[in-house]
């Protein structure tokens, strides 16, 4: 049995080095880290390059030609750990472009902010988002939040695996 694959998406060191130490030594998690949002577009185009993301109002696209890399597309992801405040592109326009693109609008995508502004929140939901955790600032209350996350991640995929229609309850 493999181990669950999370990309997480956020450009605070220090955060993605706490998230990454927990998942991956408490939780025995393969974590892939993405630092920002123009990095986390170009990874989801090199795997699925006919539906390009618009970068802004002038209608740029981001295309596979434009990605670093060798030509492997990368590993299946089970779930995405995005933070909002990022560099190049937003958190929620890289929502927006997951949740509208066939290939990975079923991958749980779980924001990870320190916003707790309602609005915003309500517009994570309004995009598709499957759950928002906002950031404690105490290193522990941090760690505790995301111990919760992959406990309940845990179990979604026990209840997926043993045959239980778990789309209703990330609802």
């Amino acid at each position: 049995m493999r181990k669950n694959r999370i990309l997480l998406v956020e450009d605070n060191p220090d955060h993605a080095e706490l998230i990454i130490d927990v998942l991956e030594a408490e939780y025995k998690k393969e974590v892939i880290l993405i630092k920002d949002g123009k990095e986390a577009i170009d990874y989801f185009q090199k795997a699925c390059p006919r539906e390009p993301y618009q970068t802004s109002p002038l209608k740029q696209s981001v295309t596979r030609a434009e990605f670093d890399g060798d030509d492997e597309i990368g590993p299946q992801i089970d779930l995405i750990i995005l933070d909002l405040n990022l560099p190049k592109v937003r958190g929620m326009d890289i929502l927006k472009f997951l949740k509208q693109n066939s290939m990975y609008r079923s991958i749980p995508v779980v924001v990870l902010s320190t916003s707790s502004d309602g609005k915003t929140i309500e517009k994570a939901y309004e995009n598709g988002t499957d759950g928002y955790i906002t950031k404690s600032v105490s290193f522990e209350g941090l760690v505790e939040k995301i111990k919760a996350l992959s406990n309940y991640y845990d179990e979604y995929y026990k209840l997926n695996n043993s045959g239980i229609n778990t789309k209703q309850l990330l609802l």
